[in-house]
């Protein structure tokens, strides 16, 4: 899927910041991820949704290798735009500007994994988190003026937060999952059910998962009627 703007849906100071990842080569082996894609769906498909976040998430694939490029690093172009990093104990980093947090996920396979591991060659800190990439299977490009990026498609998507919409955790989990089921309500609509059959025949889930996706269907209203599981 390709999506052309002429005009950018987002504010300025995303925009710049996307100008910016994808100069540094960021969109090859990296998605723009979170509630954000969401902005590009609602316009493109007149969607009746508001985004209502300041959290940008950016995912990295981690299953191929990066290669070294000697140029700006992401803390480096984090700084330079006026973001200001914070680590965590677990060694997590967000870069902060104002009412904007920005963080980044990779793939998380099964058993234990460290909190956070370093991405060469942009030497960032990501959080490793479970069905990560499954976002990446065939993502959606979008133009936007003079640059591109690269998003998850609506069905990825889609099924990415029938999962994880069971799995939220901490004391705003049901505000989370709630969102989370409001968006996936608005994601079928623009979904293929033949792109939804594809990815579920060559992505192996665990009957947890399955279950979870059943059930967020039930909770948020959200018919698949291809679902054959």
């Amino acid at each position: 899927m390709k999506i052309v703007f002429e005009q950018s849906p987002f504010f300025e100071s995303v925009t710049n910041l996307l100008r910016e990842m994808e100069r540094i080569g960021f969109f090859s082996h990296g998605l723009l991820i979170g509630s954000w894609p969401m902005v590009v769906y609602s316009e493109h498909f007149t969607l009746a949704y508001g985004l209502a976040t300041d959290d940008i998430d950016f995912a990295i694939d981690n299953a191929v290798k990066i290669p070294e490029t000697g140029g700006e690093t992401i803390p480096e172009l984090m700084e330079r735009l006026g973001y200001t990093p914070m680590n965590d104990y677990s060694g997590i980093e967000t870069f902060i500007q104002g009412t904007f947090e920005i963080e980044f996920i990779t793939h998380r396979r099964g058993g234990k994994a460290p909190p956070s591991v370093v991405i060469p060659p942009w030497k960032v800190s990501a959080q490793p988190l479970p069905f990560i990439d499954l976002l990446f299977i065939r993502p959606a490009t979008v133009v936007i003026e003079d640059f591109s990026i690269r998003i998850p498609s609506p069905e990825a998507l889609l099924l990415h937060k029938l999962i994880i919409a069971q799995r939220r955790t901490g004391l705003d989990k049901e505000a989370k999952k709630e969102k989370d089921l409001q968006q996936c309500h608005v994601l079928a609509d623009v979904s293929r059910s033949e792109e939804i059959q594809g990815i579920l025949q060559e992505y192996r889930l665990s009957k947890e998962a399955r279950k979870a996706i059943r059930t967020s269907c039930t909770e948020g209203r959200v018919s698949l009627p291809h679902l054959d599981f």
